[in-house]
């Protein structure tokens, strides 16, 4: 059975990608379940995040497999087969969250002063609210924010069971507000030259607010070895049209690989 190592999302717990899965069921699919809450938390930017993917490849994996990752997941991923790239067969990288060099030399700049917040969503993060009574609040609170209103309704349902755990007062937000904050303001700012020699596939939302046309123009020139493909939809596309997501997958990338 082919395999394939996924690399969530910031604030998006692994299993929060359940129905996803469950449409790609030819695949042993295997993921950590919360990046950096190990023994690898996050340190200045993603690179400890992408030794504790290397590591849990090794653990789990003899030959190597398809890596495919979701935002920040998606540059854990290129960082992960930049540094190892005999552990993988081919990467997928949806929608990733490494903007072209003009933006990332202008976040260069704000950084010391703190004000990565005014560009990025970390002040927004932050500022989550974390606990509920129940699953049930939970459920009522999130339907109507902005980010879940396009959700697929069973990926909605993945994400108020595995994206909250158990507390002693309700549930709580299985990522902390602090700790998805905390990613939004060390995203990668440097695009070493070992990142443009790893070979694979970017699935970028034509409509999404992480991936303009600079960026995309960006990695057309820099990524002479990844294929770019347009989807219709936003940043949080895997979830809001999973069975599309899959399709794309299938008909563009998985139909092509070998399997292993």
């Amino acid at each position: 059975m082919p395999k394939i190592q996924f690399s969530h999302a910031n604030g998006f717990p692994g299993s929060s990608y359940n129905y996803l899965f469950s449409q790609l069921p030819e695949y042993e699919i295997t993921y950590v379940e919360k990046m950096g809450h190990g023994d690898y938390p996050l340190n200045g930017d993603l690179r400890n995040y992408a030794a504790e993917l290397i590591e849990d490849i090794e653990n789990r994996h003899e030959a190597p497999i398809i890596g495919m990752g979701h935002s920040a997941g998606a540059v854990v991923t290129l960082i992960a087969a930049a540094i190892r790239p005999d552990l993988f067969q081919h990467v997928i990288l949806l929608d990733p969250v490494l903007f072209s060099k003009r933006k990332r030399y202008a976040m260069k700049l704000l950084k010391p002063m703190g004000l990565l917040d005014k560009i990025t969503p970390a002040a927004r993060a932050s500022k989550r609210r974390a606990q509920f009574d129940s699953r049930e609040q939970a459920r009522e609170y999130f339907s109507k924010k902005s980010l879940f209103r396009s959700f697929h309704p069973e990926c909605f349902n993945d994400y108020i069971e595995h994206g909250l755990t158990e507390t002693e007062s309700g549930v709580g937000l299985a990522i902390s507000p602090e700790v998805e904050a905390d990613i939004f303001r060390n995203v990668l700012l440097d695009a070493p030259k070992c990142l443009k020699k790893v070979k694979g596939s970017v699935i970028y939302g034509k409509k999404s607010d992480l991936f303009a046309r600079s960026d995309k123009k960006w990695w057309q020139r820099n990524f002479p070895h990844m294929e770019l493909i347009s989807f219709d939809g936003g940043h949080l596309f895997p979830f809001e049209h999973p069975k599309k997501t899959v399709q794309c997958l299938q008909e563009k990338i998985l139909s092509k690989l070998p399997l292993r």
